[in-house]
């Protein structure tokens, strides 16, 4: 089982966190504060985790542009 924690950090945190919500994987575990984001994952296959990550990191660059009107 290979585990991982990646933390972000930023006024648009909470809000960002909020619109992934909904794409969260039952192997993940989603926490947030006023300005901080933190995703925990719990993953069998490097190859998955690896993927899993690309994915989120891709959505909440979407979601940050989304939220701060930058589309």
């Amino acid at each position: 089982m290979i585990k991982a924690r990646l933390v972000f950090k930023g006024a648009a945190a909470a809000r960002v966190a909020r619109s992934l919500q909904p794409d969260n994987l039952p192997e993940m575990r989603l926490r947030q504060g006023e300005d901080w984001l933190s995703v925990e994952f719990c993953i069998e296959k490097m190859g998955t985790l690896l993927s899993t990550v690309d994915d989120l990191l891709m959505n909440m660059k979407i979601a940050e542009e989304i939220l701060s009107g930058d589309c």
